[in-house]
């Protein structure tokens, strides 16, 4: 190896190893990445989820529990979660106590029918899905997440009211 592709692996190495630590270190300070359809695609920053403070509209993290991340473990990537999957970043629909309506028409909370919130039945290569039809009446620490963005966000009207949510998210510099 001549001299200077030497000296050009050695800073490639380095601008590497830099850029790993710029990330763990964000990450470890709360910045999280969304590349998915489900939010805008960008920067935001996590802080503890206090439940009191939740309202209808938040952002949050969260992850599924075992039996929930086995059922959608094919459409998400690998992560921390129980299931062992990345967690979603999704708004809050439901608040414990509210009545969540599900049908082939899409979801209710509270009588109002949210935009884009029709479930499918098949996803894109032709599988079948299996949202949760029916009604619920969310308990105490359960949260009804959900996209409107896209029809084919993975939220819990595939997997139901969702338990575990680890932080709010506010956003830093998003798409739009």
């Amino acid at each position: 190896m001549s001299g200077r592709l030497r000296a050009f692996a050695r800073a490639s190495l380095a601008l590497g190893a830099v850029l790993l630590l710029v990330a763990v270190g964000a990450y470890a300070a709360g910045v999280r990445f969304n590349y998915t359809e489900s939010l805008p695609r960008g920067l935001y920053l996590a802080s503890d989820f206090d439940p009191a403070a939740a309202h209808r509209g938040a952002l949050v993290e969260a992850c599924l529990d075992q039996a929930q991340a086995e059922a959608v473990a094919d459409y998400l990537p690998n992560g921390p979660c129980p299931g062992g999957v990345i967690p979603l970043g999704k708004e809050i629909a439901a608040l414990p106590g509210d009545s969540v309506v599900v049908d082939s028409a899409g979801v209710a909370v509270g009588g109002v029918r949210l935009p884009n919130s029709a479930p499918l039945f098949q996803d894109r290569a032709g599988r079948p899905l299996s949202p949760r039809l029916g009604v619920f009446v969310l308990g105490a620490g359960e949260y009804w997440l959900y996209s409107g963005r896209v029809r084919t966000s993975i939220d819990s009207r595939y997997v139901g009211p969702v338990t575990d949510v680890r932080s709010a998210l506010r956003p830093l510099w998003v798409e739009d």
